[in-house]
């Protein structure tokens, strides 16, 4: 049953048309004159989100693909740039930490304790904190994005989504490769990787990496540069082939990073600073700062995961995949933005250790696709929050330990009820037990069982368009409070989701689209409070909307992508004391937090061949990204909104004969848009913080394959 690549040749015959090639040869690309589809092969797109090796045009749900040659070729180096490339995607960053949204749902505010709304894995093992999210994931075969709670397949923690990042495998034969790269604010990157068998049986890969570039928020009375980059990573990785039924892959990868990345920055002036410690210099200008001490920081993150796959028969197969995570973070930086003494953080510290057991048991018969699963979690996290204050002296904002056991069973089934029509349905039973420790005490604990339900069905309307529709159920942990000694509930998440994958042109034009309603009750909605801690409530909201991925093929030079989100959001139950108003606001019907109206993206790459002794081709690539207005505080703060706006990324790629080379110049947001991407009400400073996303960035690469 397991495949030998990932990517096969598509061979399906469609309704393809001579007035529908010209219709489409017409919208997308006027003046080019229709290809014979004959004349090339599109590569058949199989992912394994649904944990099952299935083409990604056969599964009832919205996944969207990015492979590792396109994420290269895009400039794609984390979920901020990936953001621009998937419907729904929104991106927010805060120090080390991620706040990732799909659909609306997501993370508000960097508190520590409230985990993720979307599950990220790494060769699928479980990242449970969000400051893993911004690890550097390289020599990558590709990454997959499930939007929509994922609650039967993946359980706790995935309310809003998945990401998937899959690396690449061992090669049968030898091969290597080096990547010099330079990039604005004197960024320099090389990094390498070989592949190859040991033995027959046993094949190695190994990738490692280093880069630095100086940071683009500027310490105006220092002249320290923060959000630089200074990492090291590697990745080690065996597979072991025993038999043609039985593999084995063993990975271990590591990354250090020394950088400082946390910060202030105001976006109105800090008039309580003014206040009590009068004369202080500051700023709102965006990317500037002020400063009286230290600004560092340094994280660590190990990941190590086995997978074992064994082929039982023809029609049952066996997976086993056991992770290991351990990551430490700690940042000291100054919390008030300001030249004078106000508050500083002070080695600031976080750390997670867990480990993850999943077996799957899977198959398939004439009429069902079946796959029944089991999984353990558990996790050890801590916090402490120290800050040095003027008005306060020296306190510890938050200290918090947190051990985590979590273990469910599931089934996931595919039923064909006629040639053309399918049943899909999914029960996952979990348990979820957390204790807690504040300030050295016993706290309390959660002790929680759910069952998550999955039903829907699929209808073919021709061999190369299918409509589907289903109902599911999804949750996220709930926690302890970091300021204060009480316990905020789990959320849960009612979704339903309508819609159709479709193809034509003989395979080279790719329409899905989707129209989704959620119910979501017990959202957990996080706020600042003074000195420099967190309060998370919980809130009910509805969300519906509607997206559109396009991809076709003009021809074997020229292809085009293209995406379209539409969002409508609102709080149904949301009350809250406001620090900035003084008063207890009642937010029913107000938009959730990073959550455009509507967002859309189109891409175009035109390979032009050379085919001389020396050079086989030039791509050039283009990228554009529109976003409406959204906020980024649950109250519609002018400071804390974010404009609509739009981007522009842009590359050249000159390919070496037998791609022996690769020479890339780049620059990604062309335009220099100001984006802000995190913004929240400080009351201790009088004042509205937040951080904005990476300014223009351009540079080149060269790359040798050996």
């Amino acid at each position: 049953m397991r495949k030998a690549a990932l990517e096969v040749v598509r061979d399906r015959r469609g309704f393809s048309t001579a007035a529908s090639a010209v219709v489409i040869s017409a919208l997308l690309v006027p003046g080019v004159s229709t290809v014979n589809a004959a004349d090339f092969a599109i590569e058949e797109i199989v992912v394994t989100a649904t944990k099952r090796e299935t083409s990604i045009q056969d599964i009832p749900a919205s996944v969207s693909q990015v492979s590792g040659s396109d994420l290269e070729a895009r400039g794609i180096a984390d979920i901020e740039n990936l953001s621009a490339q998937i419907p729904s995607l929104q991106f927010g960053k805060l120090g080390d930490t991620a706040f990732i949204t799909i659909r609306g749902i997501g993370t508000t505010v960097d508190s520590g304790v409230a985990e993720p709304a979307v599950a990220s894995y790494v060769d699928g093992v479980f990242l449970p904190r969000a400051t893993m999210s911004t690890l550097r994931q390289v020599d990558l075969d590709r990454v997959e994005v499930l939007r929509g709670p994922q609650g039967t397949l993946y359980g706790r923690n995935a309310t809003g989504g998945s990401i998937g990042f899959v690396s690449r495998a061992p090669s049968e034969e030898f091969e290597a490769g080096i990547r010099l790269g330079g990039e604005s604010r004197d960024g320099f990157s090389v990094s390498g990787f070989a592949s190859g068998p040991i033995t027959d049986e046993v094949l190695y890969r190994v990738s490692v990496g280093r880069e630095t570039q100086d940071g683009f928020v500027k310490v105006i009375n220092t002249g320290q540069e923060l959000v630089e980059t200074d990492v090291n990573y590697g990745r080690v990785a065996l597979q072991i082939n025993p038999t043609n039924d039985l593999m084995i892959d063993l990975s271990v990868q590591h990354e250090k990073s020394d950088a400082a990345v946390g910060l202030q920055q105001l976006l109105t002036p800090a008039i309580f600073v003014d206040l009590f410690a009068p004369g202080n210099n500051q700023t709102t200008k965006p990317n500037k700062t002020y400063g009286d001490g230290e600004f560092s920081g340094d994280s660590e993150t190990t990941i190590v995961s086995t997978r074992v796959n064994w082929d039982i028969s023809d029609s049952v197969s066996f997976r086993s995949v056991t992770g290991y995570v351990d990551h430490d973070i700690t940042a000291y930086f100054d919390a008030d933005a300001t030249d004078a003494f106000y508050s500083d953080l002070v080695d600031s510290a976080r750390s997670s250790e867990s480990f993850s057991q999943e077996f799957n048991i899977y198959g398939e018969t004439e009429k069902l696709s079946w796959l029944v699963g089991a999984y353990y979690f558990k996790e050890d996290f801590s916090l402490v929050l120290p800050v040095e204050t003027l008005l306060a002296g020296n306190l510890i904002a938050g200290d918090l330990k947190e051990e985590t056991t979590s273990y469910a069973v599931f089934t996931d089934l595919t039923y064909s009820l006629t040639d053309r029509l399918r049943l899909n349905a999914g029960l996952r039973y979990n348990v979820e037990e957390k204790e807690f420790k504040f300030f050295g005490f016993d706290d309390g604990d959660i002790d929680e069982e759910d069952v998550l339900p999955k039903l829907g069905l699929q209808y073919d309307l021709t061999n190369d368009i299918n409509i589907y529709g289903h109902w599911q159920q999804g949750i996220k942990s709930g926690g302890h409070q970091l300021g204060s000694p009480e316990l905020f509930e789990g959320e849960e998440l009612d979704a339903y989701e309508i819609g159709v994958k479709s193809q034509a042109l003989d395979g080279r034009l790719t329409l899905n689209a989707a129209a989704f309603y959620y119910d979501y009750s017990d959202l957990q909605a996080t706020t600042t409070i003074p000195p420099a801690t967190t309060l998370i409530e919980n809130a009910d909201a509805e969300v519906m909307g509607a997206e559109l991925e396009v991809t076709y093929y003009a021809s074997e030079t020229l292809n085009f992508n293209a995406g379209l989100s539409l969002l409508d959001s609102e709080y149904t139950d949301l009350t809250f004391f406001d620090q900035y108003s003084l008063q207890t606001l009642d937010l029913e019907g107000e938009e959730l937090i990073r959550s455009p109206a509507y967002t859309t993206n189109i891409g175009a790459e035109w390979t032009l061949p050379i085919n001389n002794s020396f050079l086989d081709n030039v791509r050039v690539r283009g990228d554009v990204y529109h976003s409406d207005d959204f906020k980024l505080a649950f109250v519609d703060y002018s400071a804390t909104k974010q404009d609509s706006y739009t981007t522009a990324n842009l590359s050249v790629i000159l390919t070496g004969k037998s791609e022996q080379f690769q020479l890339r110049g780049y620059v990604n947001n062309l335009t220099d848009e100001e984006v802000l991407n995190n913004g929240s009400y400080l009351a201790s400073l009088g004042a509205f913080i937040g951080q904005y996303a990476e300014p223009r960035t351009y540079g080149v690469s060269l790359s040798f394959n050996f």
